[in-house]
């Protein structure tokens, strides 16, 4: 059985979207899958932050092919400056500023559906070398960006392969989708665009319920049962204790990832800020790795709490915060359709087997999946109190060294090596 998997990120980019096809790649490899990889080469692609130690956990018999690219963010990036280049999650994007909306503008107009089109040309002309020389009847399309399943259509089209195109995120439902800066004419194109996929595609697969009902709505022309629900998840490997981890001596609280203002955190750190006043004999700390709006930060700075801001770390090192937490802090965006995220994140939390507070949707499907899991609570944004409780029963346990009751059997389905089966069953 071979694939062929296609995807703009892959090692050394260090974004969230390498972690779901690297880690599952690797176990489709030790499930005896021939697992061919097409990316872009890393001098050439426009990676917003890079991980080398991410090539440790590419598989010894997973057969990776890099072509050029032409980015226009590069050049992009030189006219407008590099800070005004959108970070995943469109972090750093003031969506109030004259300036951004006009870089903004240029973004979705120019480049639609954005900027990583550049690729298809070079990236379908080496897939078709692949599937030939290779005898390959399947390939695997993943997105964002979503120029990448435009790849996976011209190749069904010319190589007649069985074609399943992977969504990590929603496409024109996007929760930042309406800072874009898209005129009446590129939104059309680019719903256009997504139809086109929905339809041609012989499978989807995205990663929870709330997605499965955006993209099903798009058009009549697709069942139900062409959409399959295979979530974002974490490998156990990355979880594996050399020794056990040390008492913190401050209760600590983590957030990883990141942050932009469409999160809308504040209640959380009001409750913590109160939490702190109530307990003035207790250290209390609160960690934040990776990119956060300015917003944001600056409220942040403005409490009396300790706080340690850490941005790019090596993806491994992540994972350790993680598991060194007490307490790990979730927050879905503040935007319409909010029931339906699922941030990659929380796969990784539910894999450090620690507790999680969750700000958002209290009928979302993040909060079910914790609830499921008996891994923490979600809270909407008016219940400071609540939130406050919650603080103040988890400080409890870690006063006390109260042993976590997760449930393991439930996070476990949540493997990477689960996930992988699943997708072969598809293949």
């Amino acid at each position: 059985m071979k694939v062929l998997i296609i995807s703009y990120y892959w090692p050394p980019s260090g974004g969230a979207g390498v972690q779901r096809w690297l880690k599952l790649s690797k176990y489709l490899s030790m499930m005896g899958v021939e697992v061919h990889v097409l990316t872009v080469h890393e001098d050439e692609a426009s990676y917003a932050q890079l991980d080398p130690d991410l090539k440790n956990d590419i598989h010894p018999d997973v057969k990776v092919y890099k072509t050029k690219s032409f980015e226009p963010v590069k050049y992009y990036a030189k006219l407008v400056g590099k800070e005004n280049v959108p970070t995943a999650g469109f972090s750093n994007v003031d969506s109030k500023s004259l300036k951004q909306k006009i870089v903004n503008s240029l973004r979705s107009n120019l480049f639609i559906p954005d900027p990583r089109r550049g690729w298809k040309k070079y990236a379908v002309k080496k897939g078709i070398e692949i599937i030939q020389k290779e005898n390959i009847q399947t390939i695997i399309t993943t997105s964002p960006p979503h120029s990448t399943q435009l790849i996976g259509l011209a190749l069904k089209k010319k190589c007649k392969v069985k074609w399943i195109v992977d969504f990590r995120d929603p496409w024109t439902d996007i929760y930042y989708y309406d800072i874009l800066g898209h005129t009446w004419l590129s939104k059309y194109i680019d719903q256009k665009l997504e139809k086109k996929i929905l339809i041609n595609a012989d499978q989807i697969v995205t990663v929870s319920d709330g997605c499965k009902t955006s993209f099903f709505s798009k058009t009549p022309k697709i069942s139900p049962k062409k959409i399959q629900v295979i979530p974002n998840g974490f490998d156990p490997m990355d979880f594996q204790k050399d020794k056990p981890l040390s008492k913190n001596k401050a209760f600590t609280i983590c957030y990883t990832g990141t942050m932009s203002d469409q999160y809308e955190p504040t209640i959380f750190f009001d409750a913590l800020q109160k939490l702190v006043t109530a307990q003035p004999d207790v250290a209390i700390k609160f960690q934040l790795i990776g990119a956060v709006s300015a917003k944001i930060k600056e409220y942040i700075n403005e409490l009396k709490l300790d706080f340690e801001f850490i941005s790019m770390i090596p993806h491994d090192q992540i994972n350790q915060y993680q598991q060194q937490a007490d307490l790990l802090l979730l927050v879905i965006p503040n935007v319409e359709r909010s029931k339906g995220i699922v941030t990659g994140k929380i796969f990784e939390y539910l894999g450090s087997l620690n507790k999680i507070i969750g700000i958002g949707p209290t009928d979302g499907d993040a909060a079910a999946i914790l609830k499921q899991c008996n891994a923490g609570r979600f809270f909407d944004r008016k219940e400071i109190l609540p939130i406050f409780e919650y603080l103040k029963e988890r400080l409890s346990h870690f006063l006390n060294d109260t042993p976590s009751d997760v449930n393991q059997e439930a996070i476990r389905q949540f493997s990477r090596k689960y996930q992988a089966q699943r997708i072969k069953e598809l293949l």
